[in-house]
């Protein structure tokens, strides 16, 4: 199969991470729940990821909040950071894992929702934009640093510095960016930033994490109670990041696997170029109709296409019938869609990976 679906999850896995998951299924207990060997083994997984994380993305092991996933990193930040009453702001590229929770919080009544909308070709007027809707009033904004649905990176650093106030919380979500482009939370200056583990850092689903700022006083709700295997005597979570935020037994099997995929990760090079070639030679085709693209503009490898006169749930069928995988539709971002254009119709996704070489984009384009 050529695999070409690598936005959805990074395919395929190192065979390190396999051998670190089956490692730790037969050497690992629970963590922080016992004093023997397999409870201090579990312990040192969670460690050695929570290190590995905080040193790529340029916070401490302590603000390092292990999850199954970024939308439960992104519920956690926002559900347990948003001002109640207050504004909080988005953008008009956001996925669902940021759409629903605001949108719970405003029907709640707990929140006021603004957007705002990015420029697919400036990043100046995007910075703008930001500056002009988030104005004296917004306490809070959550927003995308790179789209899902057409690759486009947001200058996020830029948009930050657009709004002086310090007590203005920005929390990103980085389900793209994360293993793509060098992201340090401190040089960005916001707040918390949410990741999958198995998207372009290539460890294994059901893994995740929200990474804090090192020094910000961040004060979270919680949206989860249970066990912490700390402070048992009281009723309460702990106070302390990470167990705060990390209720019950970790996914320590996949955090193992995580930690090795961290350990062997290096910044990719060949998807940009196949990225590139792929744009060049879709450009043009009369038959095919790019989104969301454009020549000025800072993209991930993630390119949104339709072809004329067919749907785009059929193309991925025909695609797949010809052992070629990627993803049709609205790509659980209908909000993004509507900005670029094909609310109605959704696109086919092509995201290349570690995985794919010239051959592979050569052979889509000939069965396109």
């Amino acid at each position: 199969m050529i695999y070409l679906d690598n936005a959805a999850t990074g395919f395929p896995k190192s065979p390190y991470v396999q051998d670190a998951m089956r490692q730790a299924f037969f050497a690992c207990g629970n963590p922080s729940r016992g004093s023997h060997a397999l409870s201090g083994r579990a312990d040192e997984v969670l460690y050695r990821c929570r290190v590995l994380l905080a040193q790529r993305f340029g916070t401490v092991p302590e603000r390092v909040i292990l999850t199954k996933n970024a939308t439960e990193a992104l519920n956690l930040a926002i559900k347990g950071l948003y001002p109640v009453h207050g504004e909080v702001l988005t953008s008009d590229l956001e996925h669902n894992a940021v759409l629903r929770p605001l949108h719970a919080l405003r029907t709640a009544g707990e929140i006021t929702l603004k957007q705002f909308r990015v420029s697919l070709s400036d990043d100046h007027v995007t910075v703008e934009n930001f500056r002009t809707a988030a104005g004296k009033t917004v306490s809070m904004a959550v927003v995308t640093q790179g789209s899902n649905v057409c690759g486009r990176v947001l200058p996020v650093k830029e948009m930050r510095e657009s709004v002086g106030r310090r007590d203005f919380l920005m929390i990103l979500d980085c389900s793209q960016t994360a293993g793509h482009i060098p992201i340090d939370i401190t040089e960005l200056g916001v707040d918390a930033i949410c990741i999958p583990g198995h998207k372009g850092l290539y460890g294994p689903m059901g893994t995740g994490a929200l990474i804090c700022h090192p020094t910000r006083p961040l004060v979270f709700r919680t949206l989860i109670e249970g066990g912490s295997g700390v402070l048992s005597r009281s009723v309460f979570m702990p106070e302390e990041l990470p167990e705060r935020l990390e209720a019950g037994t970790p996914n320590v099997y996949g955090i193992a696997g995580l930690g090795a995929a961290l350990e062997e990760f290096s910044y990719p090079t060949k998807e940009n170029a196949l990225f590139q070639m792929l744009v060049k030679a879709l450009k043009g085709r009369k038959d095919i109709n790019l989104h969301g693209y454009h020549k000025n503009g800072r993209y991930l490898p993630v390119l949104l296409f339709n072809k004329e006169g067919e749907d785009c749930e059929d193309v991925a069928r025909r695609l797949a019938e010809r052992e070629i995988a990627v993803r049709a539709g609205l790509h659980c971002a209908p909000a993004a869609h509507r900005a670029i254009g094909t609310g109605d119709v959704g696109g086919v996704r092509v995201s290349p990976g570690r995985g794919n070489c010239e051959r592979d984009i050569e052979t889509l384009l000939a069965v396109l």
